[in-house]
């Protein structure tokens, strides 16, 4: 059974582009959100096994919509993205619940690593 994903970026290529990647790997996109609010509503109504989530996004940041998913539901699988520095920005993320971490600009192995490693074997 194909996993469903929530892509959550504030820039629409950047989605498109994390949308294109997973579906080639046998990923099924349900829903893709440019903010957190937005999100957060998605995350519920559609109840996706994991989210990829931008950190730096307007009105909401990536961190204080995660601390929400989790609230909402303590064992969703989200892994956020950034162009921050790895080991700061991996350290707070992991702090507030984050599964998984991935540095801008990434390689399609890279995302498929984390995603062998935090929602499970058989990507790529």
């Amino acid at each position: 059974m194909k996993k469903r994903a929530l892509v959550v970026d504030d820039s629409g290529m950047m989605r498109q582009m994390i949308r294109t990647l997973l579906e080639k790997n046998g990923v099924e996109v349900v829903g893709a959100a440019e903010n957190g609010k937005q999100a957060v509503e998605l995350y519920t109504e559609l109840k996706p096994d994991f989210v990829t989530m931008d950190m730096i996004m307007p009105q909401q940041s990536g961190l204080q919509t995660l601390k929400q998913i989790r609230q909402q539901d303590p064992r969703a699988v989200v892994i956020m993205i950034s162009s921050l520095s790895a080991e700061d920005s991996a350290a707070v993320c992991t702090e507030v619940g984050a599964s998984g971490y991935i540095v801008k600009p990434f390689t399609e192995e890279q995302v498929l690593a984390v995603l062998n490693e935090v929602v499970g074997p058989g990507f790529g």
